[in-house]
C-alpha cells in the first residue's frame, strides 16, 4: 500500500530534472552556484576522486524524498562545472547479509523486515522502475553489483540506478551525453 507514496515521492524527487537540470541545480553551474542555490545546504565533500564519468563530487547535502533520504553528491567535470548529481540512499538494511543460499525462515524474516521499512534500496529500484518503465540498458554485472540505466529524454537526463549489494545503492542523474561523448 505505501509503493504509490513512494513512486510519488521519487517522482516529485525527478521533477526538477524536467528542465534537463536536478532540482534546484542547473547542469553547468559552478561549485560556488551550487552552495548558494542549495541555499548552504551543499558543502564541501570529502571523496575528491573522480567516478566512472571522470566527474569529482566536489559537494555534498542532505535530501529527503518522501521515505527516502540520500546524501547528494554534486559531480563536477574538469572544467568545474556541474554535470551530475548521485543521491545516495542512506539504506540501513544495505549492510544485512543477502545471501540467497539461506534458510527459509531467514529469508521470511528478512522480507519481512524489508516490506516494513520505509527508503530501501528495493523500494528505490521499485521507484525508478516505476517512472522510468524497464531498463534500457545495464542490468545484473555479478553478485557483487548491478547497475541499469534509462535515457530519459522526455527530461533530457541519464539515469543510473547502482545497487553495491551488501553495501547500498544511489541513482544518479545527469545530462544526456552525446553517443561521442561516452
Amino acid at each position: 500500500m505505501k509503493f504509490p507514496g513512494i513512486v510519488l515521492a521519487l517522482a516529485c524527487c525527478g521533477a526538477g530534472a524536467a528542465k534537463a537540470d536536478w532540482e534546484y541545480t542547473k547542469w553547468g553551474m559552478t561549485p560556488q552556484q551550487v552552495v548558494s542555490a542549495s541555499d548552504g545546504r551543499a558543502k564541501e565533500g570529502s571523496d575528491l576522486r573522480p567516478d566512472s564519468d571522470g566527474n569529482v563530487s566536489k559537494l555534498v547535502a542532505p535530501h529527503k524524498t518522501g521515505a527516502f533520504l540520500f546524501q547528494a553528491d554534486f559531480g563536477f567535470d574538469a572544467a568545474d562545472r556541474l554535470s551530475s548529481v548521485t543521491l545516495v540512499l542512506n539504506d540501513a538494511s544495505a549492510s544485512m547479509d543477502m545471501d540467497m543460499d539461506a534458510g527459509a525462515d531467514m529469508h521470511k524474516g528478512a522480507g519481512m523486515q524489508m516490506n516494513t521499512r520505509k527508503g530501501s534500496c528495493q523500494d528505490l529500484r521499485l521507484s525508478v522502475d516505476a517512472i522510468h518503465g524497464p531498463a534500457q540498458g545495464g542490468g545484473t554485472a555479478d553478485m557483487l553489483y548491478s547497475i541499469e540505466t534509462w535515457r530519459d529524454q522526455k527530461n533530457k537526463n541519464d539515469v543510473k540506478y547502482t545497487v553495491l549489494y551488501g553495501t547500498g545503492c544511489y541513482v544518479q542523474y545527469s545530462a544526456i551525453k552525446s553517443a561521442g561523448a561516452r
